[in-house]
């Protein structure tokens, strides 16, 4: 399920009373609040960084990558804080980072807020430390990847895709013939919506690891979409873009349809169509029998 988008305005007036609060140590129960011991620093040694891997960027998460090269330390919660991000993405269950040690929190991302900030980021933890004492501070994460950039920035096309169009895959895969002569369509449906006055443009749509065109690599669209006109079904031939059983069995993104798109409101760049599960099964099984990996009908 695609994450909830919040536009920077209707959230101005929460996003001030947060801070208020958090300056006035009234959020007790958030890392750095006046539950703990906020004067004091963090223990020596303890970084973090935020990235996410192949599973998580579909699946919703952050990953909080902390390093420790001091002495070993137990964080008791832990907030990350963004103006690209609705408050809320914490953690209060503890965990230990030993010395010359490391390890990956994965968090639910909270919902995007466009237009905010996504450089701005910060981790505020609780650690106890090895005398017993609960000290709060703010981590300044890495961002090697430029991680929350990309978050805000496919987030916030999504938004304003979905202002324009509604771009849907199917349930079902569409084919004919059996064996190394069957062919197969993904039939996408695009609803403009009928109100308002955006625009968006469907430049291409890129093969993925799994799936390429049946007539060469991409598939070019070159369609230009306003709100108010008419549904319509984008047919894509699909072929298998390699045929070994280890694509298949490790594949992690070969279903997911990469749209390159431009929308009105200046936004640009690959929006990802995920295939369900019964498609996504299809596809698999279409592959199988198209490269010889099985036997039609089995």
């Amino acid at each position: 399920m695609p994450r909830a988008i919040r536009s920077r305005p209707r959230l101005a007036a929460a996003a001030a009373i947060l801070a208020i609060a958090v300056a006035s140590g009234l959020v007790a129960c958030a890392p750095g609040g006046a539950g703990a011991d906020a004067d004091a620093s963090l223990p020596d040694g303890l970084t973090a960084s935020v990235q996410q891997g192949r599973l998580d960027a579909p699946q919703g998460r952050l990953v909080v990558h902390f390093e420790n090269t001091g002495d070993p330390v137990t964080v008791t919660g832990l907030e990350v804080r963004s103006p690209a991000l609705e408050p809320g993405m914490g953690r209060d269950e503890p965990f230990e980072v030993g010395a010359d040690d490391a390890i990956d929190i994965r968090l639910d991302l909270t919902p995007t807020v466009c237009d905010g900030d996504a450089e701005a980021v910060e981790v505020a933890v609780d650690v106890r430390a090895a005398d017993g004492v609960t000290r709060s501070g703010v981590l300044v994460p890495d961002d090697p990847f430029g991680t929350m950039a990309r978050i805000a920035d496919a987030d916030c096309l999504a938004e304003s895709v979905a202002a324009v169009a509604a771009i849907t895959p199917p349930d079902r895969l569409r084919s004919e013939g059996t064996g190394a002569g069957r062919r197969a369509w993904i039939d996408v449906r695009v609803d403009p919506a009928q109100a308002g006055d955006g625009t968006l443009r469907l430049d291409h749509v890129s093969s993925t690891t799994l799936l390429g065109n049946e007539t060469g690599q991409d598939w070019p669209l070159a369609l230009d979409i306003a709100t108010g006109d008419a549904p319509f079904t984008i047919e894509l031939a699909v072929r298998p873009a390699r045929c070994d059983a280890h694509a298949l069995a490790d594949d992690k993104r070969g279903t997911i349809l990469p749209f390159t798109v431009a929308t009105g409101d200046g936004r640009a760049g690959r929006l990802d169509v995920p295939s369900g599960n019964a498609l996504k099964a299809d596809l698999y099984e279409y592959i199988a029998e198209r490269c010889g990996l099985q036997q039609p009908g089995s």
